[in-house]
C-alpha cells in the first residue's frame, strides 16, 4: 500500500479487472430512457483499441482512460485511434458516432441466452507460442479441459471436459484459439447460430 507521512489508505478499483462491470454500467445507462440522449463518458480498464470499442457499442459516446497510461504510457492512445480507425474502415463506418449503443439491440438477460450448444475452441499451433495460460485459466478457474503436453508446449481441449466457455481464446495473447466445431447438446434440437 502506498505510504503518505507514515500513513496510508484504501482507495477505489480501477484498470482491466473493473471493465466487465463498467460495460456493464455504460449499457444500461445507455438504455435507461431519461438518459438516452445524454453523453456518457466510459471509463475503466480501457487498454486497447477492442476495449474502445466495446465502450463504444455499449453507448459511450467518449472515453477515459488513466491506469492503462499509468502502466503503459500515453502510446496506447495512439494505438487505440490507429486500431478504431482500421476498424471503422473494416467495418463500413464513416464515423465513430455510427458505432455508438449499436450492439445494444443484442444485449439480453443473461438467463436468457441460447446455451443448447457448445463452441469448442480451435487451437492454431502454428501461432500458439506455448506459454501456458489457457491451459493454467482452463484447469484452475474452467472445467480442466484444456490439456498441456509438456513436451511439445502445446495445449489440446478434451471435449468430453469442454463446456464452451473459451476462457482460453480469451487468455491467449496471441490468438490463436478461436470458434471451432460447434455440438448441440443431448436432447437439444438443432437450429441455425449467429456466432
Amino acid at each position: 500500500m502506498p505510504v503518505v507521512n507514515g500513513k496510508s489508505s484504501i482507495s477505489g478499483y480501477s484498470g482491466k479487472a473493473v471493465k466487465p462491470i463498467a460495460l456493464r454500467f455504460i449499457q444500461q445507462l445507455r438504455m435507461h430512457p431519461e438518459l438516452r440522449d445524454f453523453p456518457i463518458s466510459g471509463i475503466g480498464g480501457i487498454e486497447t483499441w477492442e476495449d474502445a470499442a466495446e465502450f463504444l457499442l455499449l453507448g459511450a459516446a467518449t472515453l477515459q482512460v488513466t491506469t492503462g497510461i499509468m502502466q503503459y504510457g500515453y502510446r496506447i492512445v495512439e494505438d487505440m485511434a490507429s486500431g478504431l480507425s482500421h476498424y471503422l474502415a473494416d467495418q463500413g463506418f464513416a464515423s465513430l458516432q455510427e458505432m455508438i449503443g449499436l450492439a445494444n439491440g443484442n444485449i439480453i438477460p443473461a438467463e436468457d441466452l441460447d446455451r443448447s450448444y457448445i463452441v469448442y475452441p480451435r487451437i492454431n499451433q502454428e501461432k500458439c507460442v506455448g506459454c501456458g495460460r489457457c491451459y493454467i485459466s482452463c484447469y484452475d478457474g474452467g472445467h480442466q479441459a484444456m490439456e498441456w503436453d509438456e513436451h511439445s508446449r502445446t495445449p489440446h481441449c478434451n471435449t468430453e471436459k469442454c463446456v464452451g466457455c473459451l476462457l482460453c481464446g480469451h487468455v491467449c495473447p496471441v490468438a490463436c484459439i478461436d470458434l471451432g466445431e460447434v455440438k448441440f447438446k443431448k436432447g437439444e434440437k438443432e437450429h441455425a447460430l449467429t456466432l
